[in-house]
């Protein structure tokens, strides 16, 4: 049985200048499958309807990815041969740019500018009438995965964190997800001209215990020895009771942000839960 959970808090940061949430998460489980998103809008005065970027985004990559699922029921055999299943994944990416530009262009048709914006983009030399610069606006971060029975995936731009739990309940990062180039507070975004080739991606063939994903605002409040070893206690406590576990979740989650990063933060996840008959991972083959 997969629990999906999520839990996201406004940034002290952002509550003292009386700014809105950037961040946003989903996160969705059936039988078979579950799916866990976070998309963190970057904030800053060029982006300044980020908020609607990343909720945008979120919604984007759930409906791309649950439409991949589906498409992976009629091609059984293609989502476990690597080199294609690679391929898979940079055109979702691409979908998922796509898509997401349109839904945001759209958004801002349906949201003319206020004055004041107006006034703004004329003091920042930013242009309305170019779709770049109106895509610019809504700029955000994307980390989505998919976890199911046989195997899992997770999709990247920009910063945040993934943990994945293996068969063992062991929380390691995809190696296939570091980016050097965005430390010192830099992050690539999927409003980027060449946002396709910003976009990493990790996956695997067997069954893990679960994964999560969460904006830098979370993960820059621990170290990441720290952080790891947070995930065998998620584990254990959504293990045990997962809505006690996701109320703890959302209560703690804002003290990480006040005694930490004191940004906004947002973290979801799927996790597996075997049931009382035998797991599947006592069943596995070697």
């Amino acid at each position: 049985m997969y629990t999906a959970f999520k839990a996201i808090a406004q940034g002290d940061s952002h509550k003292e200048k009386n700014l809105p949430c950037q961040d946003a998460a989903l996160a969705s489980a059936v039988s078979n499958w579950g799916v866990a998103i976070v998309a963190d809008g970057h904030g800053s005065e060029k982006h300044f309807r980020s908020d609607a970027g990343s909720q945008t985004a979120v919604k984007t990559a759930l409906y791309a990815i649950t439409d991949f699922i589906k498409l992976q029921g009629k091609e059984k055999k293609t989502i476990h041969d690597a080199a294609c299943m690679d391929e898979q994944l940079r055109q979702l990416e691409r979908y998922i740019i796509v898509t997401w530009r349109k839904n945001v262009l759209v958004s801002f048709d349906e949201n003319p500018l206020t004055e004041e914006e107006t006034a703004f983009c004329a003091e920042r030399g930013v242009d309305p009438e170019n779709e770049n610069d109106r895509v610019r606006l809504y700029g955000t971060t994307l980390i989505a995965a998919l976890v199911y029975k046989k195997g899992w995936f997770v999709l990247q731009i920009g910063d945040g964190r993934c943990v994945c739990l293996d068969p063992e309940g062991l929380p390691f990062f995809p190696p296939e997800l570091e980016d050097e180039s965005l430390e010192g507070g830099k992050t690539t975004s999927l409003c980027d001209s060449d946002a396709a080739g910003h976009f990493r991606h990790a996956f695997g063939y067997e069954t893990i215990r679960g994964i999560t994903v969460a904006s830098d605002g979370v993960s820059d409040s621990f170290i990441p020895e720290d952080y790891l070893k947070l995930h065998r206690r998620l584990l254990d406590d959504f293990s045990a009771d997962s809505k006690r576990a996701a109320e703890g979740l959302q209560k703690s989650i804002s003290v990480w942000s006040s005694k930490g990063s004191r940004d906004d933060v947002s973290m979801a996840g799927v996790f597996y839960k075997p049931d009382l008959l035998g797991s599947i991972f006592g069943r596995r083959k070697s």
